[in-house]
């Protein structure tokens, strides 16, 4: 078997998953085949070095570079799909162990966007040309939904028990269970329910690019000078609940992580936001050994 073979096998055994995922997938097995195929045996250390070499020097349909990002995507779908080889006995061992992590792709660092509570407030009395995008990024920033569970949220996902409304749902990136209580201003963004049935999405949203073009505009009008995207949203929740007083263990739940760790980045804005605060003493009064 080749390996352009396994990768539609492997596509295959993924289509339960998200489409994302399986959009990664056939981008991926497109530049393997602009790479060049082998079997799936011969595919080693040196072949898969050779394939990070191609993506580093690989570029968009508008001639730009493809980012570290998008690059590191395309790198860690061929290591998955070389793992799920391994746990099919069709090869002995990922070639990426061999692999040193200074030698693959890494995502730059890049600044979380979030808002601030003031900002929320002023986004909320902004008017927007599309009134769904509105109520789907409040939504989020005051539930903390993934733009991929807002889009596949439905009806009979939103339950009330004993007052209080719950979302319940299997998270598309994760595919984790997830029982989620919303605030009252979560539910207050909820559409009115127009049409009936258990399956109707309750968010009808434009494409990713439109709909972050929206964003980002009304944002504009708001006076927000940020780029601000609808992933920003699940950001601002977690750094307003921690801002709050919510502790990290449930803000973690809330978001849906499984490692409490991927949570603890938002902690660390909120310890810097602190220190600002403070620091804000020293530019108010100036430096000074007096005694009280």
């Amino acid at each position: 078997m080749t390996l352009i073979e396994w990768m539609k096998l492997y596509r295959e055994k993924k289509s339960g998953c998200s489409a994302s995922l399986i959009e990664h997938i056939d981008l991926t097995t497109r530049l393997l085949c602009q790479y060049g195929d082998c079997r799936l045996r011969d595919a080693g250390k040196a072949y898969c070095l050779g394939f990070i070499d191609f993506l580093k020097k690989a570029k968009t349909k508008q001639g730009k570079p493809l980012s570290a990002a998008t690059a590191k995507v395309f790198q860690d779908c061929l290591r998955a799909a070389l793992n799920e080889a391994v746990r099919e006995e069709m090869i002995e061992r990922n070639p990426f162990v061999l692999i040193n992590h200074t030698e693959r792709i890494k995502k730059e660092e890049q600044m979380m966007i979030y808002l601030t509570i003031e900002e929320v407030k002023r986004l909320r009395a902004t008017e927007c040309r599309d009134g769904m995008v509105k109520r789907a990024y409040l939504f989020s920033v005051f539930c903390g939904l993934r733009i991929s569970d807002v889009r596949a949220l439905r009806w009979r996902d939103i339950n009330i028990n004993g007052g209080q409304t719950w979302v319940t749902l299997r998270q598309k990136k994760t595919g984790n269970p997830l029982w989620l209580p919303l605030s009252k201003q979560a539910v207050e963004c909820l559409p009115e329910r127009c049409e009936t049935g258990s399956e109707v999405c309750v968010f009808k949203l434009p494409s990713r690019y439109t709909l972050n073009q929206i964003i980002g505009e009304w944002a504009k009008e708001a006076g927000i000078d940020k780029h601000v995207t609808f992933h920003s949203s699940r950001h601002t929740h977690a750094t307003m609940m921690l801002t709050l007083g919510a502790d990290l263990y449930t803000v973690s739940k809330l978001l849906g992580h499984s490692n409490i760790n991927t949570t603890q980045i938002y902690a660390r804005i909120i310890d810097q936001t602190k220190v600002s605060a403070v620091n804000k003493i020293d530019l108010e009064f100036g430096e000074s050994n007096g005694e009280a």
